[in-house]
């Protein structure tokens, strides 16, 4: 088992990440992850709300790990980051992201990943800002993303790599409500009990056909994407941007 914690509220399987202060994704993380997930499949399969802790439900890649890694060690991690975020976006029965406070990049792919998404009102960043770091996305990412967003915001969500308010971020559908704090795993929660359990079948079909054409454009695309995406990153301009902000980053411990 994993440090992430599974609780289970009137019927509803709730997960809190807790890999460190800002789930900052790195081989910790996806290593809880799947723990927590085979925890999950082998149990009754009740309707899960994923959430973090504090301000933040998760910052994205962990670059002042992965800035060291070579070409091969990095598309190591990339294969397994792209196997775990697509295990959970396939989950066949309700998921549910109780966004608790900033979902930055890779944080907000697993938000984008979640079959709705709660979050709650204050001060918290969501947004989709690779571009912004000097990077694309991998294939999973990628096609999340193309699956989560309305067809007329993913240019915006993605070329600009804008961080949006709370409000903002609900108009170009990044996240689907906004609630007060207090509010936020009561509401979530509410919303996974929904689905009766004599219509968890009947969801899991739904959700497979809906997801169809994502996980089929993963199968052809993925391969090309990642490539990309390995050539980006250890191109000169991106390693000076991301070298800046790990920096900063670097600047605040």
């Amino acid at each position: 088992m994993g440090r992430w914690t599974i609780e289970h509220i009137d019927d509803v399987s709730v997960v809190t990440m807790t890999s460190n202060k800002v789930n900052a994704m790195d081989d910790d993380f996806f290593t809880d992850m799947q723990a927590a997930m085979a925890e999950l499949q082998s149990a009754e399969p009740l309707p899960v709300v994923l959430t973090g802790t504090g301000t933040c439900f998760s910052a994205g890649l962990n670059l002042l790990e992965l800035y060291e890694f070579d070409r091969t060690t990095l598309a190591t991690f990339v294969d397994r980051f792209s196997e775990t975020v697509l295990a959970w976006f396939s989950l066949p029965r309700p998921t549910i992201a109780a966004v608790n406070g900033h979902a930055i990049a890779g944080g907000c792919v697993l938000a984008l990943a979640c079959d709705l998404r709660i979050v709650s009102d204050g001060e918290a960043q969501i947004g989709l800002n690779e571009v912004q770091v000097g990077i694309p996305f991998p294939g999973v990412a990628f096609e999340i993303t193309r699956h989560a967003l309305p067809p007329e915001r993913i240019r915006e969500a993605t070329l600009t790599g804008a961080l949006y308010t709370p409000e903002e971020a609900r108009t170009r559908g990044l996240v689907d409500e906004i609630v007060d704090p207090e509010a936020l795993l009561t509401r979530a929660v509410a919303i996974a009990r929904a689905i009766a359990p004599d219509s968890q079948e009947a969801y899991a079909a739904i959700k497979a056909h809906l997801l169809a054409p994502a996980l089929d454009r993963i199968a052809a695309y993925r391969e090309r994407i990642d490539r990309d995406f390995l050539d980006v990153w250890f191109s000169p301009s991106a390693r000076r941007q991301m070298g800046e902000v790990r920096q900063r980053l670097l600047a605040r411990h």
